[in-house]
């Protein structure tokens, strides 16, 4: 078994920190308040480099770009985007013109279809976000800081990078599986729909045990159910638990293992399990979510305000489908 070398800073970016788990392979795990948001990877298959999602600022990607770049000299860069989420693909202008760019065909159809939205909704609101997130800073507790550090890092990220923006769409596109054949390694990308969004893209490398799930995983974090299904996203992961790997890299939080894996299918079985409860109790089902704490086993998870997002798209879904 390869020796992985865990918890050691390879760049000066604020924005992430990298950590090697084999030989010419790095998990690039955000910063918390900082201008990253998700993790990213580095990939050395030979005579390419692939560069797993870029962040969701250019600051932070332009990090990225520079540290394969020290790492792996003047290498042919494939990007690859995971799903269309911002925090994943906002970066990929640093890249622009210096790699091949490669998502799934669907993954692309749902950056061109959203971004321009996403876009018009930060230029009219972003400084207005900035200053609710500073004010609660302000009177924050101890418990609190974390999770505002963090929504302020996101929104200044973007307040710096949103004048400077422009929408770079990966110009290589593949339906359900793609292999990259290097002289050090093979790099498969394999697309699940319908988990975390209506498609997600992992990287796996078979010969070094390692999964790259961006945010079909959450490790230690609550994750974001509510742009995809969360029964679809419980198969995928339980196919990826049943996949040769021994290192699990999530779209948030440190590196994980199989029992990550588990513990997020778990935290759906949890979640669907509390908003039946509130769906069958009747009436309105708000009054409920207000008054609920989160469970014992996620109570020391970040980003906590996923929690009631969470059960409150559930008990949509099974009302809708109560009412079919």
């Amino acid at each position: 078994m390869k020796e992985v070398i865990m918890n050691i800073c390879l760049t000066q970016s604020r924005h992430f920190s990298l950590q090697e788990l084999a030989d010419g392979v790095y998990a690039a795990i955000a910063t918390d308040g900082a201008a990253a948001i998700c993790n990213a990877g580095l990939i050395d298959l030979g005579s390419e480099v692939v560069i797993y999602d870029t962040f969701l600022t250019p600051i932070a990607a332009n990090d990225l770009l520079q540290s394969a770049r020290s790492l792996f000299g003047r290498k042919k860069l494939i990007v690859v985007n995971s799903h269309f989420h911002n925090d994943h693909t906002w970066g990929n202008q640093v890249f622009a013109n210096k790699s091949w760019m490669v998502s799934s065909s669907h993954t692309r159809e749902l950056m061109a279809e959203n971004c321009p939205q996403e876009v018009e909704w930060f230029k009219a609101n972003l400084d207005r976000r900035v200053a609710e997130y500073q004010n609660k800073l302000s009177s924050a507790n101890e418990d609190q800081r974390d999770s505002i550090l963090l929504m302020l890092g996101e929104y200044q990220g973007l307040q710096d990078a949103l004048p400077h923006f422009r929408l770079c769409l990966p110009a290589i596109t593949f339906d359900q599986k793609m292999e990259f054949h290097g002289a050090k390694r093979i790099a498969e990308l394999i697309n699940f729909e319908n988990g975390h969004t209506r498609c997600d893209t992992v990287l796996y490398l078979p010969g070094d045990g390692i999964l790259f799930l961006s945010d079909l995983l959450f490790v230690g974090c609550h994750p974001y159910l509510g742009d995809g299904n969360p029964q679809g996203l419980q198969s995928a992961l339980r196919k990826l638990i049943r996949m040769q790997a021994e290192y699990y890299i999530p779209g948030h939080g440190p590196v994980g293992t199989k029992d990550d894996v588990q513990k997020m299918v778990e935290y759906i079985d949890d979640c669907v399990d509390i908003a039946s409860s509130l769906v069958r109790g009747g009436g309105n089902y708000e009054e409920g979510i207000a008054s609920l704490e989160i469970p014992q086993a996620y109570q020391r998870w970040k980003i906590s305000w996923f929690f009631p997002e969470n059960i409150r798209f559930l008990c949509n879904q099974m009302t809708v489908q109560k009412e079919k």
